[in-house]
């Protein structure tokens, strides 16, 4: 079966190669309007359907204690009136003429996403800039959205054991940088935000000179940008928000974090400090993360599913963040198994890993999932936004999208043990175990 399964991979590598060979960083127009907003254009006729993003440089890593969380808050509030386009019209709007939307937000940025039909593309824009500067926060809406927030947070967190695990160990291993909460925030925060220091956080953040847009897709460039500069032109630009400046400090010691709760079966999750995205070390471990995690051939599903049956699954591997944050190895043990055995197991796999490297095979195997991934991702003027907008945010530039795949190919085989070496150590390391109740190990 395993041999059967890598030839599609190989296949589908060379065949997204060939379908985005022809997508190049000079399709890509560049246009900077006086009030800071950065603007990509990528003229794309190969279906009639537009992908407009908007990023905005916050989230998160943005957020302070009393306002965490406000950044996805927001997110939702910006579908949720200005004093031009009412509570639920926006949606309707774009629906009324065939299209659709969505939005995110991370621990750095904050996205929204539409896609429509050409004809819908002026009535798009004027709207996206009318929500870039007007947003409403009826106190009304306010106080309603607020409850959805602290519903998707019982639901999402409170009442998810791998999420409560997740939340705890985060905290624990990040002590003093912003990365230190998740992104939806603590509870006491989404029960006590003001008004007022939301409105003061929207107009510090969302701001022309804090944004980029993309639009790619059946355009005209030029009418593109002119409807940009009719509709975006008039808003106000704003000082630079404040940098982030707390650098996590080098942690020093092995920390374990121990939840009881009602749980059917435990939980369990190892963490490790690891670089951020601009870091050196960043693809060395990006690579690692495929033959160690990823798939019934990784090492840890192997060893921990297949052969000593102490877990159903395995995943983890390391963010994309501008900051350092956190490698991870999470597992779904079965019922009843002993955590401890399960984290020696780990070592023990990582020991092999910092001593021999990886095989020339798990090399070749990750570079095809991590290529086959990136190029099906720029399949659709939808991806192509999507990688564009990040990729500017992350890396201060959208130019390295068009490089990234020859700085991972850069990447010796040899590096990969070094980067295991230096980041997975017990002075680095944060041990979460989440024990039912009722004596279970």
């Amino acid at each position: 079966m395993r041999k059967r399964a890598w030839f599609p991979v190989l296949f589908l590598a060379v065949f997204s190669l060939s379908l985005t060979a022809a997508f190049k960083k000079e399709d890509v127009k560049v246009h900077k309007l006086d009030n800071g907003l950065k603007v990509l254009l990528v003229e794309d006729h190969n279906i009639p359907s537009v992908a407009l993003y908007t990023f905005f440089r916050v989230g998160s890593r943005n957020e302070r204690p009393g306002l965490t969380g406000v950044s996805h808050f927001i997110e939702h509030m910006m579908f949720n009136g200005t004093p031009q386009v009412g509570p639920g019209e926006f949606d309707r709007r774009m629906e009324f003429r065939g299209g659709s939307n969505n939005a995110f937000t991370s621990e750095d940025m904050t996205g929204y996403t539409d896609w429509f039909p050409p004809a819908a593309l002026e009535a798009m824009i004027e709207m996206e800039a009318d929500r870039i500067q007007g947003l409403a926060l009826v106190p009304e809406v306010f106080e309603s959205e607020r409850g959805v927030i602290a519903s998707e947070r019982r639901l999402g967190v409170e009442n998810d054991n791998d999420a409560i695990l997740n939340e705890n160990v985060r905290a624990t291993a990040i002590m003093a940088h912003p990365y230190h909460w998740d992104v939806i925030g603590w509870m006491s925060d989404i029960l006590s935000w003001r008004r007022d220091e939301v409105m003061v956080y929207y107009r510090t953040y969302y701001a022309p000179g804090n944004a980029i847009l993309i639009v790619v897709g059946d355009i005209d460039p030029a009418k593109t940008l002119g409807l940009i500069q009719k509709y975006y032109g008039p808003v106000k630009a704003s000082p630079a928000p404040p940098p982030v400046s707390t650098v996590e400090p080098p942690q020093m010691g092995m920390k374990t974090v121990i939840v009881r709760k009602e749980a059917q079966a435990p939980s369990f999750l190892a963490v490790w400090h690891a670089p951020s995205a601009k870091d050196a070390d960043y693809l060395p471990l990006a690579i690692l993360a495929k033959p160690l995690l990823e798939g019934e051939s990784s090492r840890l599903y192997r060893r921990l599913v297949r052969e000593e049956e102490l877990a159903i699954d395995v995943g983890g591997g390391i963010q994309e963040t501008i900051d350092p944050l956190l490698f991870s190895i999470d597992v779904k043990p079965r019922p009843g198994v002993d955590l401890d055995k399960i984290d020696r197991i780990i070592e023990e796999e990582l020991a092999k890993v910092k001593a021999e490297g990886i095989t020339p095979q798990e090399y070749a195997k990750a570079m095809n999932i991590i290529r086959n991934d990136f190029y099906m991702s720029l399949q659709t003027i939808s991806g192509k936004a999507g990688q564009l907008g990040s990729t500017e945010l992350l890396y201060g530039d959208f130019a390295r999208l068009f490089t990234v795949m020859d700085d991972y190919a850069a990447v010796k085989i040899d590096r990969i043990k070094v980067a295991a070496g230096k980041y997975f150590t017990d002075n680095n390391k944060t041990i979460g175990k989440l024990i039912p109740e009722g004596g279970a190990k």
